[in-house]
């Protein structure tokens, strides 16, 4: 039957405003108290994107709560008891029929949710005051207002530290490399689908060294019983006698304060010099020892012939 009073089936909004849409018809439209009644006029058309996800199920949706207040309205959505989503509604400038943005709150499965309300007056329901908080029975929706989100992702960006790679887009697969591994996880016990990025050390997840004949031998593990950091590092240091430079495939170290200065022609110079000298230093020894007696003789002869002198 058709609702007592006149109706005006102008257009959509307006037949919307005269009937329970975007609640269900089987709506009782009554808060939780049972005294208040949600006006047709208020709330005139309702969309709310959802992921196609077949556990979601749209018959769960509902008005959840309605706060009237000198300022305005608010208006909270609800899925199987809990709170959604929310918007306000100023009364101050408002004109009939405006859409609004209503967003996902931020936790729960649709905090990424940005659905639109319209609303039609707020002449009716502004006679009310106060919180108003709807059961599913009292306030479900329609599940045609419940629609498959149909966002994609557009693109994927790699980032190294402050680099951002270009814009990869079309299908994109992910790819272990060395000992790392992505796995798909299937859904169960209420998860959804999801992807595992596993980094294992030494799983033999590694390709193939291509070593040539000394591929299978086996890897240092220590030196003199040392075993490397965490990362497998291992560092020799020196100091200011002992230098370490990094060659092709190995390590040169150096030992700079004991190093030779002179080479093998240098040293026979020196060696030859030195013999020449001390062959000089025993002749100088044997005249030494031959004037040293000669001198010894004169001076036996001179006292004894001052003593002869005198007798």
């Amino acid at each position: 039957m058709p609702p007592a009073g006149p109706v005006w089936n102008i257009d959509w909004l307006n037949e919307n405003s005269q009937r329970a849409y975007p609640l269900a018809e089987a709506a009782t439209k009554r808060d939780v108290t049972g005294d208040f009644v949600l006006p047709d006029d208020f709330l005139v058309d309702l969309v709310w994107p959802v992921q196609a996800d077949p556990s979601i199920d749209p018959a769960k949706f509902h008005v959840a709560a309605v706060g009237v207040f000198g300022g305005g309205v608010t208006l909270a959505l609800g899925y199987d008891g809990t709170i959604i989503g929310n918007v306000s509604i100023a009364s101050a400038g408002f004109v009939p029929f405006t859409s609004y943005f209503i967003s996902g709150v931020s936790t729960g499965n649709f905090f990424d949710t940005l659905g639109k309300v319209v609303i039609g007056s707020l002449t009716n329901i502004m006679k009310s005051s106060g919180s108003f908080n709807f059961a599913l029975a009292g306030g479900r929706l329609e599940p045609t207002v419940i629609r498959p989100d149909l966002r994609g992702v557009s693109a994927l960006y790699v980032k190294n530290i402050e680099e951002i790679s270009e814009a990869i887009q079309g299908d994109v697969v992910l790819e272990a490399g060395t000992n790392f591994r992505i796995d798909v996880v299937a859904a169960s016990g209420g998860e959804p689908n999801r992807i595992r990025l596993s980094a294992i050390d030494g799983a033999g997840l590694n390709q193939n060294c291509a070593c040539g004949e000394n591929r299978d031998l086996p890897a240092i593990k220590t030196i003199n019983g040392l075993p490397p950091d965490n990362n497998g590092n291992f560092v020799l240091q020196g100091d200011d006698c002992l230098k370490l430079q990094g060659i092709t495939a190995g390590l040169k170290i150096t030992d700079e304060c004991s190093k030779p200065c002179c080479g093998c022609s240098e040293l026979n110079v020196v060696t030859t010099t030195l013999t020449t000298v001390l062959n000089q230093v025993t002749s100088l020894e044997n005249l030494a020892y031959r004037l040293e007696t000669a001198l010894n003789a004169m001076q036996v002869n001179l006292i004894a012939s001052k003593v002869g002198s005198t007798v």
